[in-house]
């Protein structure tokens, strides 16, 4: 886990939150803190790309290779983009993020770019990762053991736009709400939202309010469920708020942890839209600390 990084080399906007609890019999307060930053990067095998909202629990960053809260990945002509963050406009209890999708993602073999592999791992990841829920956890080992062996690593190379997406989060005691608008210069694509922290941070699951493992990999979601963290008592989920009439939303829960790449817990919102263009994508993120 990382630690807060100082005013000085980050440009960051924050709203701290205080929720209070009885432990052991004792009164603390903790502190969930939300920022934002043009510079963070992030770690593992996404590198590189802006994040989303970062989330601090205790000023200790919870996200490990996660992506933070509402980060967008555009799927499209066999290939994923990711989004920079363009400018930043902090309210008193929000903030408006303008971003353009115009990162590609690219696997290397060897050293060398791949196209033909890039394309190759994108249709086992639609196509057959997504759709067999079951095997995902066998997939991903497997994966991480052929990338070891051919050296395979992804980099973002910077593209012309694919679109732009405009954000504004809404900061309330222990939710966040995301409302999201979005244009592209392809329809019929894919827009993944994603709403991730650390995956060994968040190492359990919560099914309608019992204990239960980790989901592995994406599954989609059935009943209530909630990511939780074993360290900190804290659990997430998602609810979605507006759905608009040209876009079709699927919602997914997930967690992937491996070896110096993968390590994130989550929620995913994945939109088909009709048209080039929808406005006002609504759902929110909501904290609660769980004794168990």
């Amino acid at each position: 886990m990382q630690q807060f990084p100082g005013y000085s080399r980050c440009v960051l906007f924050s709203v701290e939150i205080n929720l209070s609890l009885l432990h052991q019999q004792k009164e603390r307060i903790d502190t969930l803190k939300f920022y934002i930053s043009h510079q963070y990067k992030g770690t593992g095998v996404s590198q590189g790309l802006d994040r989303g909202l970062l989330v601090y629990y205790d000023n200790i960053l919870l996200l490990e290779e996660g992506m933070g809260l509402g980060a967008c990945a555009f799927q499209t002509g066999g290939y994923t983009y990711f989004t920079s963050i363009k400018s930043i406009k902090k309210a008193e209890d929000s903030f408006e993020v303008a971003g353009s999708i115009d990162k590609k993602l690219v696997w290397k073999v060897l050293g060398l770019k791949s196209s033909l592999l890039t394309r190759t791992l994108e249709y086992i990841t639609t196509n057959i990762y997504m759709k067999h829920e079951k095997s995902q956890e066998l997939l991903l080992q497997l994966g991480q053991l052929l990338r070891m062996l051919f050296n395979v690593k992804a980099c973002f190379v910077k593209v012309p736009p694919q679109g732009e997406v405009r954000i504004t989060y809404e900061l309330r005691a222990h939710e966040i709400t995301v409302d999201l608008s979005c244009e592209t210069e392809k329809k019929e694509s894919k827009l993944f939202v994603l709403n991730e922290l650390g995956g060994s941070i968040f190492d359990k699951g919560l099914i309608n309010n019992e204990l239960s493992a980790s989901p592995s990999g994406w599954q989609k979601i059935e009943g209530l469920c909630e990511l939780y963290s074993c360290a900190h008592s804290l659990a997430f989920t998602i609810i979605e708020r507006y759905v608009p009439a040209n876009v079709q939303s699927k919602l997914y829960w997930g967690r992937e942890q491996t070896s110096n790449n993968y390590c994130w817990a989550g929620f995913e919102s994945e939109l088909i839209c009709s048209s080039r263009k929808f406005n006002n994508y609504r759902y929110s993120i909501k904290f609660r600390e769980v004794a168990k």
